[in-house]
């Protein structure tokens, strides 16, 4: 059994020896018209709205381009949101937040045994131009380089070499990677 959970744009993804992906996570981000329409709906003005289009994007206070998240405390609803004093906070029309929450996403699946790696990763590893970022590897690439990797080669390693790649194509987003070599991929 496999147990993933995520909030915000980290992704897990199963690469199986076929050279199918799997994304086991959903992504919470802004341009998500159900995220949206949640975020909204904590608004207290509505003359000013919560998620806005700003830099190609879709962003939750026109700042963040995700929709759920650990941090970003002054993103959250309540009364005292950090990184404002109040009067800024009221200037702004925003005095309980921005409807950021971080209830996660989660799934639970059976591993077969074509399944040969598990990604762990922030989306800087990913080409994602849809969102403004651009550069990154897409799903298909990635298995690839994957299915490549010598069994030799440390997970670690293996994780260095994703996130470089990456670099290398142009990722400027926070690139964090945690691979896990499954039974397809040890032999």
């Amino acid at each position: 059994m496999q147990f993933a959970a995520n909030v915000g744009d980290a992704r897990v993804l199963l690469v199986k020896s076929t050279g199918e992906t799997v994304q086991l996570t959903v992504d919470h981000v802004p341009d998500d018209e159900n995220e949206r329409r949640r975020i909204q709906s904590f608004n207290p003005n509505p003359k000013l709205p919560l998620v806005q289009f700003k830099a190609g994007t879709w962003r939750v206070g026109g700042l963040l381009a995700l929709s759920r998240a650990f941090g970003d405390a002054y993103l959250k609803g309540s009364l005292n949101a950090e990184g404002f004093s109040t009067g800024q906070d009221r200037s702004m029309g925003y005095s309980s937040g921005f409807g950021l929450i971080a209830s996660p996403y989660t799934t639970l699946n059976d591993l077969t045994s074509e399944d040969a790696w598990i990604v762990v990763s922030s989306d800087g590893l990913y080409s994602e131009e849809a969102r403004g970022g651009g550069g990154g590897l897409d799903s298909r690439s990635l298995a690839e380089l994957l299915l490549s990797v010598d069994k030799s080669v440390p997970c670690d390693t293996v994780a260095s070499i994703l996130a470089s790649t990456a670099v290398n194509l142009g990722s400027t987003d926070d690139v964090t990677v945690i691979v896990m070599r499954l039974g397809a991929a040890s032999g």
